[in-house]
C-alpha cells in the first residue's frame, strides 16, 4: 500500500510542472484547507475498482505461493501437505477473501492517514498541483492503470524477497532447535 501511495505521488510530482503554470485549485493556505485538499487527493487517487484490482492481485499471488509452503516440508511430507494443499484450495481462498474484504474495510482511514500526511509533507502549491492532476483525464488514467502496474511489480517484490523469507525461517528454526530446553533441569 506505501509502495503504491508512493510510486502515485512520485508520478505526480514528476508532472507538477506541467500542471502548475495554470492550475486551477486554489492554493490551500492554512493546515485545515492543506487537510481538506490533500484529503480530496488521497481519495482521488483510491479508486474502489483500483483497490479492489490490487487486492484480488494479491489474493491471486497468495495463493501461486501456496505450493511453495510445502517445499518446505520433510521431503517425506511433502507429498502430503502437496495434497492437504489441493484439498484445501477453497478454504484457503474463502480465507483469502475474507482478508481481502476486511483489508479493504481498513482503506477510508489509511487514506485518511495518507492525507493527513501529504498535508504535512506537501505544500500548498504542490497540492494544488496535485488534485489539478489527479482531476485530469492523465491523472485518472493513471489511477485506473496503477493496480496492474502494482500487480506485476508486487509478484517480482514476491519472486524475489521470497526465498530470503524461506532462509530467515529456516535460520529461526534452525535456532530455536538449538535452544536449550527451559524447562528442563540444569
Amino acid at each position: 500500500m506505501a509502495i503504491r501511495s508512493t510510486m502515485l505521488a512520485t508520478a505526480a510530482l514528476a508532472l507538477l510542472g506541467a500542471c502548475s503554470a495554470d492550475t486551477k485549485t486554489p492554493v490551500p493556505k492554512t493546515d485545515a484547507e492543506k487537510a481538506t485538499v490533500a484529503s480530496e487527493i488521497a481519495t482521488l487517487m483510491s479508486d474502489p475498482k483500483m483497490v479492489d484490482q490490487m487486492f484480488d492481485g494479491m489474493g491471486q499471488q497468495a495463493m501461486a505461493a501456496m505450493p511453495q509452503l510445502c517445499a518446505q516440508e520433510p521431503a517425506d511430507q511433502a507429498a502430503a501437505c502437496t495434497a492437504r494443499m489441493a484439498s484445501a484450495e477453497p478454504i484457503i481462498k474463502d480465507v483469502m477473501n475474507e482478508t481481502m474484504s476486511e483489508a479493504k474495510t481498513l482503506m477510508p482511514n489509511l487514506m485518511n492517514q495518507l492525507g493527513a500526511i501529504m498535508a504535512r509533507e506537501y505544500t500548498g502549491e504542490e497540492l494544488a498541483a496535485m488534485k489539478d492532476f489527479y482531476s485530469s483525464p492523465e491523472g485518472k488514467s493513471i489511477v485506473q492503470k496503477q493496480p496492474a502496474v502494482m500487480t506485476e511489480y508486487m509478484g517480482k517484490v514476491m519472486d524475489t524477497v521470497q526465498p530470503l523469507q524461506v532462509n530467515v525461517m529456516q535460520k529461526m528454526m534452525e535456532r530455536l532447535k538449538a535452544m536449550p530446553n527451559p524447562a528442563a533441569p540444569n
